[in-house]
This record gives structure tokens, sequence and C-alpha cells, in this order.
């Protein structure tokens, strides 16, 4: 299970959107919460010009941190002991996204939930970017959720699905060791999703030539349901409620419209964390969905 979750903070509410899921798997896990903050290097009013990273990122104690910001994340600290979870704070200073997978990296957390945007008073917005370059660089999975999720979700349980996508790689499938683990701590339904899209320059429809490709389509709905068959009764074979599902489209639009549909599903998501033309295609999927979706998505990078 979980032992320790980072949480990024920026002092906004929209950052805050993240909690409620995170107080329930702490709660499940008994898992020890971090919130943590970046307070960004102030330059020496242009003489010199320094940058982020000429000025260091080594993390900042809470005495020599502003106030304001560490009285929030102390109040925020409060409010989780408050529904019965164990939360301590930090901040660190220099480049946000480095630090937060710096702090994860060297205090041991298995996992960093932090919403999608945010935008603080008192700091520089954390979010939306920062959260980009966290899911492409971290080896802890992280959980991200876009700020208009439901309120209050997921204090009372509102999430009872995890729909997986999967298109048949290796790559892909080292998300469902996380998937079992949320499965079973939050007591969650699996939905295996894959989506068939037929590429019609691989079959000569770009010469113009009228084509019958009913049987390569039936074909490639038969392989992906006998794929996605044998990996939920591996799953079912654990005690994991499961089932799944075979669509036709553009995969990052399929799988949006199927977990947006309903507000008790989350996503959870295998991504190769590299970002321009080297990118595979569920790579691409796990940006789409953490930009188009509001329920929080589970982001597995495979080492």
């Amino acid at each position: 299970m979980y032992e320790k979750i980072l949480v990024p903070l920026d002092g906004s509410k929209t950052a805050e959107t993240i909690l409620p899921n995170v107080v329930r798997i702490s709660r499940e896990s008994n898992a020890r919460v971090v919130l943590l903050t970046i307070d960004a290097p102030v330059s020496d009013g242009g003489k010199g010009g320094s940058s982020w990273s000429d000025m260091g990122n080594g993390l900042a104690t809470l005495e020599k941190s502003d106030a304001a910001m560490k009285a929030y994340l102390d109040s925020a600290a409060s409010m989780l002991s408050g529904v019965g979870v164990k939360a301590t704070t930090a901040i660190a200073t220099g480049d946000a996204a480095e630090e937060i997978l710096k702090y994860a990296s060297s205090h041991d957390c298995d996992l960093i939930a932090m919403s999608t945007r945010g935008r603080s008073a008192i700091r520089r917005g954390l979010m939306g970017s920062v959260t980009d370059a966290v899911v492409r660089e971290s080896t802890v999975p992280v959980l991200a959720a876009g700020p208009n999720s439901v309120e209050g979700k997921d204090l009372d349980g509102a999430i009872r699905r995890i729909a997986v996508p999967l298109d048949g790689s290796e790559m892909a499938e080292t998300v469902l060791p996380h998937v079992e683990k949320l499965a079973r701590l939050l007591s969650l339904e699996v939905v295996l999703l894959r989506v068939v899209r037929m590429t019609p320059w691989a079959y000569g429809a770009h010469e113009r030539v009228p084509m019958d490709t009913t049987e390569i389509e039936e074909a490639l709905e038969l392989e992906a349901r006998d794929y996605l068959k044998a990996v939920e009764d591996r799953l079912t074979a654990k005690g994991i409620k499961c089932s799944s599902e075979v669509m036709h489209g553009v995969p990052w639009d399929k799988i949006v419209g199927y977990s947006g549909k309903s507000d008790d599903i989350m996503v959870a998501i295998s991504t190769h964390g590299r970002s321009g033309i080297k990118r595979l295609v569920l790579g691409s999927v796990a940006d789409m969905l953490i930009r188009s979706l509001e329920t929080p998505v589970l982001v597995v990078r495979p080492l």
C-alpha cells in the first residue's frame, strides 16, 4: 500500500482540489502526507540576472520561509489531521517541477498527488505546466486531478471504478500492479479499455481505391477482445472485480468520452514519459487525458 504521499500546493483553492482524493487514499492505507510548496528565488533586481538554477535548489527550512505560506501549509495540515490524516509540511526553493521530483525521490514518497492547474496570490502559479513536467519525469506514480472535480469527491467514496486504457504492449501493462493496489485499497471495479482504430493508409485507402475493410475491422476487434479477456481473467483470478470494453475511433477521444460521462470513475494509464516525435501513442493519450478530464488520472512511467 502507500506509505508517503507528496502533495504540492501553491496556496490556491484549485490546487487543493486534489485533497479529497488524498484523504481517502491516506485513510485507507494509513499513509503519511507531506504538503510541499515551492518558494521561487527572487533575483537581485536584475544585477547579474541569476536564474533559478544559478540560485540553487536547496530545501528551505520552515523558519526561513514566507510567514503567509507557512501559515497556509500549517492550516492545511491541521485540516487533514482533523479528518484522520497524518500530515507534515515542507518548503523547497528552486524550480517547481525539479524540486517536487527531487523531494519525492529523496524522501521515499511512493505517490505524488497534485492538481492539473492552480494559481496563488502569494506565489507564482505552481500547477499546469509543472504537472506536465512532473508526469513526464517522475519515477513515482502521479495522481493528477482537474480543478473542476466534484466538490467533496472523493471523501465519501464517490469513485467506484477505475478505467485502464491498454494497447496490447508490455509498456501499457506496467500500470496494472498499481491498478491492483488501488482496486484492493479502495474497493474499485476495474474497467479495461482498448480502442481499435483503422489506419486508412495502411490498407491502400490513400490510393482512393474502394475497399471493404469489414474483415480487417472484425479481426482487429476480435484480437482486442481476446487480449482484454486474458488480462481480465488474470485480475479476476486475484479477486478483483473486472470488466472490459472495446471501442472504435481516436484513442484519447474515446477514452475521454467514456471516462468523462460519469463522476464515479477515475483513470489509470502508463506513459513513456518522452516528449516530441519520439513519444509513444499511449503517452500522447495520457497527456490528453490529463488536460481533458476532471476526474483523477493516475499516471505511471515505466522504469
